[in-house]
C-alpha cells in the first residue's frame, strides 16, 4: 500500500503530501488502548465499549492543559464542552480503527521500526538509543510491547489517509487558477463621494417638508409622561445608624467563638504525574533516599509548583480536592504518601510542617467582630423596616411613611414609559395599573441590592401630537440626508458612464463642479492596506481591462459612493506557491475525512451515556 502510493507521487505534489503525512494524527490518544478496565461505560460503538476510566484519563489530560491556559476562566460550561469533545474524538478514533481493520491495513515490523527510530525524543548524541527509548517508556508507564502496539495501530489508521490522497492530484490545475486570482495585483485610483460633504448643496422644498409631516403624522407624537413622588429606604443608611457597644460585641464574640478559631494548616510538597506506574517508581526512589525537591522539578506536571520543588505552601481543609487533602491531613510531618489518585493524575505527597489551630483573642478579633455584628444588626433592622414599609405602603400616604420612618420624600421629573433615566423596575411600577390608573402606592420595589422604593403618581401628561413647527427642523435634516444619498449615487454613476464613453469633458466638469478629486493608489494585492478593504474587494470584483482603463460606480455604504478607475492587472509567474498548495491539500484531505467520519457515524450504532461522563 505505502510503496504503491509513493510510486505515484511526483514533483511538488510529493513534497506537500509527504509533509502532511509524516505528522502523526494529533487525534490519537495514548491512554485509550492501555488503561485498565472499568465497570462504568461512557459510550458504545457497535457494541465496543469505552470505559469511564479510559475516558477520564484522556479528559483529565485535556482539562489540565486548558486549566493551565485559562486559569480562573475555566468554567463548568467549558468543562462540559471538553467532555463532549473528548468522547467524540475517542469515538472517531475507534471508528477509524474499525475501518482500518476492515480494510486490512497493517503495519510491518520494518515500518514500525523506521517510525520509532525517526523520533528525536529517543536520540542520544544524534542517534537512536535503546536505553533512552526504554527509559522514557518506563517513566510514562509503558512496556515495549504496549507502546509498539499503539504506534502500529496509529500507522495502520494513517494508511486510510493515504487511500484518499489521490483526490489531491487535481490540485496542480486548480492551484494555478486559485493562485492567479489570489496573487494577482491591480492598479487603480478612485473618487470618494460622501453624504456629509454634499448635504449643504441640497435644498429641501418647504412643500415637501409639509407633505412629509402630513403623511408621517402618526410618528410625530410625544408619549405619555408621568411624575412620581417616592420614598427610598437605603440599607447603607441603616448601617450608619447601628450602634456598637463593647458589651454587645463581647457577647457576640462568646456566642460565635468558633468563627474566630484559626484552622489547622499544613504545608506539603507534591509530585504530580499522569502514570500510576511512574508514581510508584518515585515512591520507591524516595524510600531509598531520593531528593523529593529534585524529583519534583524533574517529573511533576504541576507547572505552578514544580520549580519550587513541589512546595504548595500552607493550606487549610476545603482548599484542595477531597482525595488530596484527606491524605495530607492524615499524615505526620516528614511522611511521604503512597500515590494518591485525583482528577488531575497521581500525586506523591510529603508533609513538611503542621500549624495547629488556635482561638483568636477578643482584641485580635475586634475588627472582624464589629463587621459581622454590624452586618447581623443591619439585616435584622432591614427585615423589620421592610416589613414596616410594606404595611405602611398598603394603608398610608407617602407623607406619613416619610414621617414615621424618618425618610425624605422625593419627586422625579416627568418621564415616559420607555425612559432610561430611571431604574427599569422603578419605571414599570410607575406605569402599573395600580399606580397609574388607581392612584395607589406601589409595593416596595428593590431598585438595587441595597435600596427599597415606594412611589405614587404626582401628575401625568397625556400623549400628544407634535406640531409641524416642533418637528420641521428634524424633517428637513432627514430629507436632506436622504436626497444627498441619491445625489452622490447619481453623480458617481454619471462620472463612470462619461469616462467609459471617453467623454472626458463631461467627467472633468462633474468632478470640478462637485469639488471632487482622484485618490492615487497604484498597484495593490488582495490583502493591501492602502485602501479600505471594501474598496479593495470592489476593485478585484471588476472585469480585467483589455487596453484602456475601465471605470465603475460602487455604493460602499449608505453614506459613501465611489468611482473606481481600474488601469491594469498583473498576474503572477508560473512558479508554484507551495504554501498555497499545502493549504489546499490540507483543506481537501480534511473535507474527505469529515465525509468519511460522517458516513461511519451514520452507519454505526453509537450510544453516549452522558450521565456517566
Amino acid at each position: 500500500m505505502l510503496s504503491s502510493i509513493k510510486d505515484k507521487i511526483k514533483g511538488w505534489v510529493a513534497y506537500v503530501i509527504i509533509a502532511l503525512i509524516i505528522v502523526p494524527f494529533a487525534l490519537f490518544g495514548v491512554s485509550e488502548y492501555f488503561t485498565g478496565a472499568s465497570n462504568v461505560v461512557v459510550a458504545s460503538i457497535d457494541g465496543e465499549e469505552v470505559s469511564k476510566e479510559v475516558f477520564l484519563s484522556e479528559f483529565n489530560t485535556q482539562k489540565r492543559r486548558l486549566q493551565q491556559e485559562l486559569g480562573k476562566e475555566y468554567t463548568p460550561e467549558i468543562d462540559r464542552a471538553v467532555k463532549m469533545q473528548v468522547i467524540n474524538s475517542m469515538i472517531n478514533r475507534r471508528l477509524l480503527g474499525q475501518l482500518a481493520d476492515k480494510l486490512g491495513h497493517t503495519t510491518t515490523q520494518r515500518e514500525l521500526q523506521v517510525f520509532i527510530q525517526a523520533s528525536n525524543a529517543f536520540n542520544v548524541e544524534g542517534k537512536f538509543s535503546v536505553d533512552r527509548y526504554r527509559q522514557l517508556l518506563r517513566l510514562n508507564g509503558f512496556s515495549d510491547v504496549e507502546y509498539e502496539a499503539l504506534r502500529a495501530r496509529e500507522l495502520a489508521q494513517n494508511q486510510i489517509k493515504y487511500n484518499f490522497l489521490d483526490s489531491a492530484f487535481m490540485v496542480p490545475s486548480a492551484l494555478k487558477r486559485v493562485q492567479l486570482l489570489n496573487d494577482q495585483e491591480r492598479q487603480f485610483d478612485y473618487i470618494s463621494l460622501n453624504v456629509k460633504d454634499h448635504s449643504k448643496e441640497i435644498e429641501v422644498d418647504a412643500k415637501n417638508v409639509k407633505e412629509f409631516y402630513e403623511i408621517q403624522k402618526q410618528t410625530f407624537t410625544e408619549p405619555q409622561k408621568v411624575k412620581v413622588d417616592f420614598v427610598e429606604l437605603s440599607f447603607k443608611q441603616v448601617a450608619k445608624n447601628i450602634k456598637v457597644t463593647d458589651d454587645a460585641l463581647f457577647n457576640f464574640y462568646e456566642d460565635e467563638k468558633m468563627r474566630f478559631t484559626d484552622e489547622e494548616e499544613r504545608r506539603v510538597q507534591h509530585i504530580l504525574v499522569e502514570s500510576e506506574k511512574l508514581a510508584n517508581t518515585l515512591v520507591t526512589d524516595l524510600k531509598k533516599g531520593g531528593d523529593f525537591s529534585k524529583l519534583a522539578v524533574k517529573y511533576s506536571m504541576d507547572t505552578g509548583s514544580k520549580d519550587k520543588g513541589g512546595d504548595l505552601g500552607f493550606f487549610t481543609l476545603g482548599v484542595m480536592v477531597p482525595e488530596f487533602e484527606a491524605k495530607a491531613f492524615s499524615m505526620k510531618a516528614g511522611e511521604v504518601s503512597a500515590p494518591v489518585k485525583t482528577d488531575f493524575g497521581y500525586h506523591v505527597i510529603k508533609l513538611i510542617e503542621i500549624k495547629a489551630g488556635a482561638v483568636k483573642s477578643f482584641e485580635k478579633a475586634r475588627a472582624e467582630l464589629t463587621e459581622l455584628y454590624t452586618e447581623r444588626e443591619v439585616q435584622k433592622s432591614i427585615y423589620k423596616l421592610t416589613d414596616d414599609l410594606s404595611g405602611l405602603a398598603y394603608e398610608t400616604s407617602l407623607e406619613e411613611i416619610a414621617s414615621q420612618m424618618n425618610l425624605k420624600l422625593k419627586t422625579s421629573v416627568f418621564f415616559p414609559q420607555n425612559s432610561k433615566d430611571y431604574n427599569a423596575k422603578f419605571v414599570a411600577a410607575a406605569y402599573s395599573d395600580a399606580v397609574l390608573n388607581k392612584n395607589e402606592n406601589s409595593t416596595p420595589i428593590e431598585t438595587s441590592k441595597d435600596k427599597l422604593v415606594v412611589l405614587r403618581i404626582n401628575s401625568k401628561i397625556a400623549q400628544r401630537q407634535k406640531s409641524f413647527e416642533e418637528v420641521k427642523a428634524g424633517i428637513v435634516k432627514h430629507l436632506t440626508g436622504l436626497w444627498a444619498k441619491v445625489f452622490i449615487d447619481y453623480i458617481a454613476n454619471k462620472i463612470a458612464v462619461a469616462l467609459n464613453k471617453g467623454d472626458l469633458k463631461t467627467a472633468k466638469k462633474l468632478i470640478k463642479d462637485n469639488k471632487l478629486e482622484w485618490k492615487k493608489i497604484g498597484w495593490v494585492s488582495r490583502d493591501s492596506k492602502r485602501a479600505d478593504i471594501g474598496i479593495i474587494n470592489s476593485v478585484f470584483s471588476l472585469s480585467k481591462p483589455s487596453k484602456n482603463a475601465i471605470y465603475a460606480a460602487k455604493k460602499m455604504s449608505s453614506e459613501q459612493s465611489i468611482v473606481l478607475k481600474l488601469s491594469a492587472v498583473k498576474s503572477p509567474e508560473n512558479a508554484i506557491n507551495t504554501a498555497l498548495a499545502n493549504a489546499l491539500l490540507n483543506s481537501e484531505v480534511d473535507e474527505v475525512f469529515k465525509s468519511i467520519l460522517t458516513t461511519l457515524r451514520k452507519d454505526t450504532d453509537i450510544e453516549i451515556f452522558a450521565d456517566n461522563l
